[in-house]
């Protein structure tokens, strides 16, 4: 499952990078009125009065959304979930996608689409339940190409635990 934002940088990390803690945000935020703010407005309110990098403004977003409005790990701006799972696998990357896209078009049908030539090559599929799968492969290395299957717009956590399962079974297969 998902990790709260608040786990994926430490409060030392944050405040070299940012210049304050997480909880120290979260007081400036509240003292800004950002309870009422949409995601973007948030982010922009960061962007412009902090000068903060974007990366920096969107993870403090989500942490603010997290700690102080319900926003729930892996829950999106909008409400629905998303969900990833990697592995890296020996051999070669288009070979380890191709082989990716197979197993997954089992469950899910021919792709709608597929970027062989991106600096991350990808297939995608728009499924009937509204969600959009993928799976992309990472940069070559020594001991292979990490292949990440993401499926995105999930209505809610459990069903989003259940297809991050999914996956790694998929990718143990390979």
């Amino acid at each position: 499952m998902a990790r709260r934002q608040e786990q994926s940088n430490g409060p030392a990390a944050m405040r070299a990078a940012t210049g304050r803690t997480q909880s120290e945000w979260r007081l400036v935020l509240d003292e800004a009125g950002a309870a009422a703010w949409s995601h973007p407005q948030t982010v922009q309110w960061l962007l412009t009065e902090h000068a903060l990098p974007a990366w920096w403004a969107q993870g403090i977003t989500v942490d603010y959304e997290q700690t102080r409005k319900g926003r729930e790990p892996g829950q999106r701006a909008d409400g629905t979930f998303a969900t990833q799972k990697s592995r890296t696998l020996p051999g070669d990357r288009l070979a380890l996608l191709a082989r990716a896209a197979d197993a997954l078009a089992v469950e899910y049908g021919e792709p709608h689409g597929q970027s062989l030539d991106a600096a991350l090559p990808n297939v995608r599929w728009r499924l009937p339940d509204g969600t959009r799968l993928s799976v992309a492969v990472g940069p070559q290395r020594a001991t292979g190409a990490a292949v990440t299957v993401t499926q995105e717009r999930i209505p809610d956590a459990e069903t989003a635990a259940t297809a991050r399962r999914r996956f790694a079974d998929v990718l143990a297969a390979l």
